[in-house]
């Protein structure tokens, strides 16, 4: 019996990642998973790194743009919230797993992907506003702090930072298909062998 019970997201994967249920004690199978999710947490780490010494370096210049602060959060939660997500798919132990493991796995893996989406599309978008409302402003005082180059410059790093945790993203979906693919050939191969 699963520990899931029979919910039907639980048996669609596992279907299709494994052909029937074998009796007995469930086979062990090579992941690469646990090496893809500490490749991103070590760019999470990477991409943190970078982002706080943008904040210095705009700390040391004193730009006045206190308008961009809204800018500078967002990329912040952006940045730390792929950290941790990341954190949590992070696999560690033994490089073989079970049937169950590599279905909770990939269900985490949808859901914790799908969380990281709609938060870098909303915060993508509320960056992208914002940005809009800084550069295109018609107030005199707030045009004189923000329309510097040293201020555009740090805007633009912003929202290239801003564009990495959804590149990671979808790298992350891709290299889960292509584990979902390496279970199935290992399953193949472990069916041919009983």
């Amino acid at each position: 019996m699963s520990i899931y019970g029979n919910i039907g997201l639980y048996e669609k994967i596992r279907r299709t990642v494994f052909r029937r249920r074998i009796s007995g004690p469930s086979p062990l199978y090579k992941t690469p998973l646990r090496f893809i999710w500490s490749i991103f947490f070590f760019v999470d780490i990477f991409l943190l790194y970078f982002f706080v010494i943008s904040f210095l370096i705009s700390i040391v210049f004193q730009h006045e743009c206190y308008e961009s602060f809204s800018i500078i959060l967002y990329t912040a939660v952006n940045l730390v919230l792929s950290f941790f997500i990341d954190f949590f798919l992070l696999i560690k132990g033994e490089e073989v797993v079970s049937e169950e493991e590599i279905v909770a796995s990939i269900l985490l893996t949808i859901f914790w992907c799908t969380i990281k989406v709609i938060i870098n599309a909303f915060i993508i978008y509320s960056f992208l506003i914002e940005y809009g409302d800084i550069i295109n402003t018609t107030d005199i005082a707030i045009s004189t702090r923000c329309n510097t180059f040293i201020v555009k410059s740090i805007l633009f790093n912003y929202s290239i930072l801003n564009y990495f945790p959804l590149g990671e993203t979808y790298l992350e979906f891709i290299l889960t298909i292509f584990s979902i693919v390496h279970f199935k050939v290992q399953v193949q191969s472990y069916e041919t062998i009983i």
